[in-house]
Order: structure tokens, then sequence, then C-alpha cells
């Protein structure tokens, strides 16, 4: 064992080898917590804009990217403390055009986006599959629950 400590080269490699697995891990840390952990973006100030109080335990969060197909996306938050089924929940627009839930179970302080265009539907992510923006400034949006009845609405700034 001495010898293999008296070799300055082996030396070397040995300490190169613990900064290389070092910052290997930090990266590898960095990326993890990056994609995975990461949240939602945070709302846009409203600036004019109005979240009515919900019914329910959903709020509208945030409209995002307005009239931008490919960001466009309406941001739900579940406030309450038990599991919320949202199939058959809806998403109206001011002409009446709607989005409808499909089968997702909201948990407590959990988010969901509804993009308006197509891609995908995940867990947090839902997509409307629609060619063209939907929201506009000045425009209110409805959610109702499978019953029809208004839980909440917001004045898109």
């Amino acid at each position: 064992m001495r010898d293999f400590l008296n070799d300055p080269r082996l030396v070397r490699y040995l300490i190169l080898n613990i900064l290389v697995s070092i910052v290997t891990a930090l990266i590898v840390m960095s990326l993890w917590t990056f994609f995975v952990f990461r949240q939602a973006p945070a709302p846009l100030p409203f600036e004019g804009g109005s979240a009515l109080p919900a019914t329910s335990q959903l709020r509208v969060a945030a409209v995002v990217a307005v009239g931008d197909l490919q960001s466009e996306r309406v941001l739900i938050e579940h406030a309450g403390d038990k599991e919320l089924a949202l199939a058959g929940w809806r998403l109206r627009d001011a002409s009446g055009t709607e989005f409808r839930f499909p089968t997702l179970v909201l948990h407590p302080g959990g988010q969901v986006a509804i993009y308006t265009r197509a891609g995908d539907d995940t867990a947090a992510e839902l997509y409307w599959g629609r060619q063209a923006p939907v929201w506009s400034r000045g425009e209110e949006l409805t959610l109702l629950d499978a019953s029809g009845n208004v839980q909440a609405t917001y004045l898109i700034p």
C-alpha cells in the first residue's frame, strides 16, 4: 500500500478521478432537480384582471401567453384538501367554445395546465388540440363542473 501512495502519477490520477466524480454527480443532481422537481411557471401579474372567488376548491390561477398558440395555456390550481375528479368538467370561453376535461384526479395543492394546441396529455398538462389561439385579453373564461355549475370565472388581463 505504501508503494501505491508513493507513486505521484497514481495519486494525481486518483485525485482527478474524485474531482470528475464530484462534478458529474453535481451535474446529474442539478439536471434531476430541474427536470423532475421544477414547478409550473409563476402566474403572470393580474394587471387589472380578476379571478372571481371559486365556489369549489379549484381556481383559475392564470392564462399564460394569450394569443400564442404554442404557449397559450390556462393554469388551474386545486386549493382544497381532498382529491377532486375532473372528468366532465369544462373550461369555456366567452363565445361558448369549450374544453372538456378527461378522466383526471387532481390532488390537494395540485395544478394542471390546459394548452390550447395539440399534444400528448400527461397528469399535469392537458392539450385541447386547437389550430388557433382561443383566449384574448379582456375575455372572461368560466370553469364549470360536470353538472354545468359555474365553479370559477376569470377575467383575462
